[in-house]
């Protein structure tokens, strides 16, 4: 089976739908709709459940995915080390990250490495900090960028930095005074979260994870640049690293203060690579990139 037919069939298998699956893949849903059938005519059954809310793999449906994701993880790999041989510096970069790596670390990255590899392509999804070991150990990314804590097996941490939770807030907010922030005053000010979901662990911090469910968000938004700007208007305060305020702290646009809990403030983020296949090489060079700029931002995050 052709490796565009499998991409094809793993996408809708993804999105649960052809409509969008051809929205991400950048072809007619026609198209997509015509290589399923296709697929499944050549296989003999059908490989979904047509239901009304879309499409659900069925259990032939299931065993094929696990098989396509393999050929498709094996084929990117022959790809790269055909393109080697042939001195061309190629290759896909798959990277799942949490949302603040996208304000300034990875664009960086990726643009410095845009000059070495210019022929690379690149899949960037920014996802909730604890879907990012999952995807890696799926094969759904090559390479991860999160808070780590927990992870499982299968999973390598090949770069790490203290660079832990804390909480944003506009000059002059009567947090910015104390060293500190305890749970229960940042309680008493609007809050702005970043998804409905934990950023971290529930078993890393049952007094964080207590404060997350039981606070009423005056805002639940997953763009980041979007609470920036709520948070410099002063709508609230909300929870992130420094990784996506430099630039604000450094200009005083906005201060940070950590949490008063020493489980959350030794936090550290840091690059995924999985341990039970093989990648790319661009990718372990991708990843070595981003290791360096993350202990450059470590360094400099330290003195805001």
């Amino acid at each position: 089976m052709h490796a565009s037919v499998l991409k094809y069939f793993v996408e809708v298998a993804r999105c649960g739908s052809v409509r969008k699956a051809s929205e991400r893949l950048f072809v007619a849903a026609s198209a997509v709709n015509r290589q399923i059938l296709k697929l499944e005519e050549e296989l003999g059954c059908e490989l979904f459940d047509r239901l009304p809310a879309g499409l659900r793999l069925n259990p032939a449906g299931e065993r094929l995915l696990r098989h396509a994701q393999e050929t498709l993880q094996q084929y990117q790999l022959v790809r790269t080390e055909i393109d080697a041989l042939r001195g061309e510096r190629s290759g896909e970069v798959k990277v799942a990250a949490m949302d603040s790596f996208f304000e300034e670390l990875l664009p960086a990255t990726l643009e410095e490495f845009l000059q070495v590899f210019p022929a690379a392509t690149y899949s960037l999804a920014a996802v909730q900090p604890m879907a990012v070991p999952p995807m890696v150990l799926a094969g759904e990314a090559d390479l991860g960028l999160c808070f780590l804590h927990r992870l499982p097996a299968g999973v390598d941490v090949v770069a790490r930095a203290r660079l832990p939770l804390g909480v944003v807030m506009p000059p002059g907010h009567p947090m910015a005074a104390l060293d500190e922030v305890p749970l229960d005053e940042c309680a008493r000010y609007p809050f702005l979260r970043s998804g409905t979901q934990p950023v971290i662990d529930a078993a890393l911090s049952p007094a964080f994870a207590a404060f997350w469910e039981a606070m009423t968000p005056a805002a639940t938004c997953n763009s980041t640049p979007l609470l920036k700007r709520l948070i410099r208007a002063g709508r609230g305060v909300s929870c992130f690293s420094k990784i996506a305020f430099m630039q604000e702290l450094a200009r005083g646009e906005l201060v940070w203060r950590p949490f008063a809990l020493p489980a959350v403030n030794a936090l550290q983020v840091g690059v995924l690579l999985p341990s039970q296949r093989s990648v790319p090489g661009v990718c372990r060079d991708f990843a070595e990139r981003m290791a360096r700029r993350l202990a450059q931002l470590e360094r400099a995050a330290s003195a805001l």
